[in-house]
């Protein structure tokens, strides 16, 4: 790609997006949910942004590559690149597309690939797959979704069973539904082609409170599938953006027009409106059960007194005190720091003050509630991060929260604004069932974030007409999202170890919540049943030292160990022990856990522990840190990542974290890696070390790809090589090691260097078996344009430190197979140096 010399918008993240669809054999398009490699760009069901075209004066990226998985039965894909925000014209030249070779090691779906029709697939058969919905009196609901059949098929159907409010089923026929002896009440869905969009609308009859909507084929030959669950709306009409259109900008005139649209028709399910008014009931809000799951997770992970607030000055985590003024103004960023934005705008603070006895702050938080209000009507946000997912559903918790602080003192002069506290929360209501209906968030922990958020409010507020559909929807949501990332055999689904502490601090959460209602027991019993291997399997994972390792996004500042003990002591369960029972020297005993090569070692000259994570990279954001390693010995840590969050960095540096340059990784050709996923081949034994062998798919169809591992079994050296092939060609790889601030780096002969730190020593030493070593260089904080920003590691706040980074360049033709042995001691180094030079490891990885 190539940009104007004029070119403006050359550091923005979305400079021009590259929209895919995916095509069946016979041309229709197939919707499916999440596509390893793909995003959602706002324009395109699939697609990825492309950041602007830095560095010299032609602004020219060669080389942009995007890989992706091609789900079955997919079979064409439409590739459309577009502008975005660029400021001049955009020229690409000799766009290719090619596929993975099905011979090439970890291709298939062994790589973390997804099944056919994607990992949120719903494959039918005779037996209907049902769906539990929430239903609003007297208005229509609409199921939408698409079909997708392999071979030729008659068709599916919808069985369809609607309940009253004691949960007995009113008896069919009911309106616009067949019937046959067999079938008491379904819709026929016809499939025309191989991929069929379908949409079944539906109105309940008289007394109807729930619909429990039955998906099924009617032959068992053909296979039928949808690529995830139905979406549901119930009009147009009552979406936010239609209210806010009709009522302006008024909170007030919102609720009153979502009122008048629900107010149930005189005795039918059509017709006109009734004239009898309804209002916003809120005597239950001040008697609900607590429900504040978000709030118990920030509390759990940073501790009850971690963020603060005054009349004059407000605390948020780590950073610095803020003097709060009377009149906030609600696009203040004094940090430049998008998670304080995020973490203001949520209003989440403001939770204590609830449930005190301080009237004057409980006073002050309505205040700040309703200011916020005022400066946010629906569609103009004074911030836009205030519309982020995470932001939304604490913000309706915690003013869910106010509210219900204001009712149960039962303060006349508290009482002002009532009515705008409780649109407020309509509101916020409205727009988390319409991301959890659309399945906007699916495959996200945002997505359990809204959930738990809605049902909170569907809970507090159960007369509105609405209650029960919005309970319906978080329910779902809460199962498919926990199933999809707590599996049955205890891996942990998120790429991220930080976000699988945060899923596992709300499920937690959730368990006491879903347990106080005989309707979610059931879930939370299941996900009891999930919990304690997943958290076995998390917590084997954690550094001897009580941290996380720090792949994938990692928030700087998080006390682990804290967070886990608050857990522990909230939520203690047998299985929560820490550290495990079996540990040595209070080491975490060697976890199995997929996708992560971890060894832990406790002994008389201290810790040591070694992790790499090759789990799979399924988003364009996810950090590629694919078989990246810390390393660690005699108590010192040696190896780190950068860790951090690009969320919380500008531009250049957020980049940075996310792309291969901040990992511990090979760069072959200067390209950077893509999704993909590690698949380990081979594990051996020679002398007094084990040896692991993973190919990996994250450098595209151009190489062939295998690091290994060679770990003594003292943990007091370790071996990184890596394998690539490729066409008949030169090839030039370029590997990085990250060390910790607290590391002086220096360099003794272009093959050579070591780490000094508190009086110990490391030798780093180049080794080859096919092809020549490039010589080694040492790099700290270089901050220059973005493809070329190295050596930061995250600190104790959300600023980046300067750390060293020792690179080192490897070169051949066709092949190159070298690396590093990295060493405590002498004896560390000869041992590492027997088992490379030994005539059965070059084979290994080389083959």
């Amino acid at each position: 790609m190539r940009a104007d010399p004029a070119e403006e918008a050359v550091d923005v993240g979305d400079f021009a997006a590259v929209g895919i669809e995916f095509r069946a054999p016979d041309g229709s398009g197939i919707d499916f949910g999440r596509v390893p490699g793909l995003q959602q760009t706002g324009m395109d069901a699939h697609g990825a942004w492309l950041a602007g075209p830095l560095g010299g004066s032609a602004r020219t990226l060669p080389d942009l590559r995007l890989c992706f998985h091609l789900p079955a039965p997919a079979c064409q894909v439409v590739v459309t690149i577009r502008s975005w925000r660029n400021s001049h014209v955009v020229h690409v030249a000799d766009p290719i597309l090619r596929q993975m070779p099905v011979d090439m090691p970890g291709s298939g779906a062994e790589a973390g690939t997804t099944p056919p029709l994607g990992r949120n697939r719903i494959v039918l058969g005779r037996e209907p797959t049902w769906f539990h919905y929430g239903l609003v009196p007297g208005r229509p609901i609409t199921l939408r979704g698409q079909l997708v059949r392999t071979e030729a098929s008659d068709g599916a159907f919808v069985a369809i069973a609607y309940r009253d409010r004691a949960g007995a089923l009113i008896a069919p026929p009911y309106p616009d539904v067949m019937a046959t002896p067999s079938l008491p009440a379904f819709v026929g869905i016809p499939v025309h082609g191989d991929a069929y969009r379908f949409t079944v609308a539906l109105v309940p009859p008289p007394g109807a409170v729930t619909l429990d909507a039955g998906f099924a084929a009617w032959d068992d030959s053909a296979i039928l599938a949808m690529p995830s669950a139905p979406e549901v709306s119930l009009g147009h009409d009552l979406r936010l953006e239609a209210l806010a259109n009709a009522a302006g900008t008024s909170v007030e005139s919102v609720l009153a027009h979502a009122l008048s649209r629900l107010a149930p028709a005189d005795g039918t399910t059509q017709g006109p409106p009734s004239t009898a008014p309804l209002r916003l009931d809120l005597d239950h809000v001040a008697s609900a059960e607590p429900h504040a799951p978000l709030r118990s997770c920030d509390v759990a992970r940073a501790g009850p007194d971690a963020t603060g607030w005054t009349a004059e000055h407000l605390r948020l985590a780590h950073w610095p005190a803020w003097p709060l003024p009377e009149h906030p103004d609600w696009r203040a960023d004094p940090f430049s720091a998008p998670a304080w934005r995020i973490a203001f705008q949520s209003l989440s603070w403001l939770h204590p003050a609830t449930a005190g006895e301080d009237r004057a702050m409980r006073r002050r938080a309505v205040e700040l509630c309703l200011a916020w209000s005022r400066a946010n009507p629906w569609g103009q946000p004074a911030d836009p991060l205030s519309l982020h997912p995470a932001c939304l559903a604490r913000r309706a918790e915690a003013l869910l929260g106010v509210l219900a602080g204001v009712l149960a003192a039962a303060d006349e002069a508290d009482a002002t604004g009532l009515g705008i506290l409780g649109g407020e929360v309509v509101q916020h209501g409205l727009a988390l069932a319409e991301i959890l209906g659309q399945n906007t968030l699916a495959g996200n922990l945002l997505e359990l974030q809204a959930a738990a958020s809605l049902l909170g409010i569907a809970r507090a507020l159960p007369t509105f007409p609405l209650a029960a559909h919005w309970e319906a929807l978080a329910m779902a949501a809460l199962r498919r999202g926990f199933d999809a990332r707590l599996g049955p055999d205890a891996p942990l689904a998120e790429p991220s170890y930080h976000q699988s502490l945060e899923l596992l601090t709300l499920a937690l959460a959730m368990v006491p919540i879903l347990r106080a209602r005989p309707a979610s027991i059931a879930l939370a019993d299941h996900l009891e049943d999930r919990l304690a291997p997943a958290w076995q399997g998390f917590v084997g994972c954690l550094e001897p030292d009580g941290t996380l390792p720090p792949f994938g996004d990692a928030p700087a500042r998080v006390d682990c160990k804290g967070w886990i003990a608050r857990l522990t002591a909230a939520y203690g369960r047998p299985w929560m022990a820490f550290p495990p029972r079996g540990a040595t020297n209070h080491a975490p005993a060697d976890p199995v856990v997929q996708g992560v090569l971890a060894r832990r070692r406790g002994g008389p000259t201290g810790w040591a522990s070694f992790t790499s994570d090759f789990s799979p990279r399924h988003d364009p954001q996810d950090h590629r840190d694919c078989t990246s390693f810390t390393f660690g010995t005699g108590a010192v840590r040696w190896i780190t990542e950068a860790g951090g969050s690009q969320s919380q960095q500008p531009r250049r540096l957020g980049r940075y974290l996310a792309s291969g340059r901040a990992h511990n990784v090979v760069l072959p050709d200067g390209r950077e890696p893509t999704a993909g996923a590690g698949v380990p081949r081979t594990t051996a034994r020679i002398g007094d070390a084990s040896i692991h062998i993973i190919d990996t798919t994250v450098h595209g169809p151009d190489y062939r790809h295998a690091r290994a591992f060679v770990l003594l079994d003292d943990l007091s050296g370790i071996a990184v090589l890596d394998a690539f092939a490729t066409a008949d060609r030169p090839l030039f790889l370029e590997g990085f090691l990250h060390v910790p601030p607290e590391v002086v780096v220096a360099l003794t002969d272009p093959q050579r260097a070591f780490g000094l730190r508190d009086g110990r020593r490391l030798s780093i030493v180049g080794r080859m078996l096919v092809g020549r070593f490039g010589g080694l260089s040492v790099t700290s904080g270089w901050n220059g344009p973005s493809p070329a920003v190295q050596g930061f590691v995250a600190g104790p706040t959300e600023a980046m430190q300067p750390a060293a980074v020792l690179s080192y360049g490897m070169s051949g033709q066709r092949r190159v197979c070298g690396g590093v042995l990295i060493a405590a001691s002498r004896r560390s180094l000869d041992a590492l140096v027997r088992t490379v030079d030994d005539v059965r490891f070059a084979p290994l990885i080389v083959g």
